[in-house]
């Protein structure tokens, strides 16, 4: 018994140990198959709906409105669920697009919710400038992130009679950029909690940290997409992510992509007809279990 609690112990020290870029208090890096399959190097470029999440800016690249759910099981732990859902759509007058997403994270133990983390944004990228062979993308999005903390152990010591432990509520401010060149080079930048968004209050305060992430994206043919970026966090060893994006046909397409500090791995797929498309992403780590990742979404106006 006391192995097994000292196994649990480790367990749960490195899997917050592997939360990085926090949009609440723990935060899935990739929220999607397509930032999980890439590692998130696809951050100049991203023509889903996980646009809005990884780059504001980047919600440009999308053509059609959209409508995206993706979940996962963090570390393949069912106790640790994380889902999304967003959606998006151009504004007509040539305003841009608007998005607008949800995120949910909890934790249970044998029924019980001890905590949960919703974060809720609303994104609008627009041009800033545009001629024949080159754009110029801004984008932001304005996050309402809140944490309930869920209820003390209790007399039964699995909270079923605990105290309320209350709740805490932020907003949080992210800035993108994103520049094209022929439909065949993309750069991208954005800065998440942009605000340094503060938490909770007294010592059960948290303050957000802020990122900042660079990349590159380029097609050398129709059906292949290199894409590479570096995310830096104060305290934090800077990260090299890559990715490779490879379309078999229309309606299918492969991908891959690594990540440093720690090495990780990620693959999956895309396979997408008459607008819809069906994701999946599975993601390595050297120490805990893999994560599996799934999302179904659609796209108005597309016929293929």
């Amino acid at each position: 018994m006391r192995a097994q609690k000292m196994s649990t112990a480790i367990f749960l020290f490195v899997l917050l140990s592997g939360f990085t870029f926090a949009q609440v208090t723990s935060d899935a890096a990739y929220k999607t198959p397509a930032m999980g399959a890439l590692m998130g190097s696809n951050l100049a470029l991203s023509s889903d709906g996980s646009s809005l999440l990884l780059n504001p800016a980047s919600l440009m690249s999308v053509e059609n409105g959209f409508v995206q759910a993706a979940t996962q099981n963090i570390y393949n732990q069912s106790f640790l669920p994380y889902n999304v859902l967003t959606a998006g759509t151009r504004l007509p007058g040539g305003f841009g697009m608007i998005g607008l997403s949800f995120e949910s994270m909890t934790v249970s133990y044998q029924g019980e919710t001890l905590s949960g983390e919703t974060a809720v944004g609303i994104t609008h990228a627009f041009a800033l400038r545009k001629d024949r062979i080159s754009s110029l993308n801004m984008g932001y999005t304005v996050k309402y992130l809140t944490v309930d903390y869920g209820t003390s152990a209790g007399t039964e010591g699995d909270g079923s009679n605990g105290m309320d432990l209350g709740s805490a509520e932020a907003f949080g401010f992210d800035l993108g950029f994103q520049a094209t060149l022929s439909k065949r080079h993309w750069l991208g930048v954005v800065v998440h909690n942009v605000n340094r968004p503060q938490i909770g209050s007294g010592s059960a305060s948290s303050m957000l940290p802020r990122d900042v992430q660079a990349g590159f994206s380029y097609a050398p043919t129709r059906e292949v997409v290199t894409s590479f970026s570096l995310a830096s966090s104060p305290g934090l060893a800077t990260e090299l992510h890559a990715g490779l994006a490879y379309a078999l046909n229309t309606h299918f397409e492969l991908r891959a992509g690594i990540q440093s500090q720690p090495n990780r791995f990620g693959t999956g797929f895309s396979f997408h007809a008459k607008g819809i498309a069906l994701d999946y992403a599975l993601l390595t780590h050297p120490i805990l279990p893999v994560t599996h990742q799934f999302s179904l979404a659609y796209a108005f106006g597309r016929s293929f």
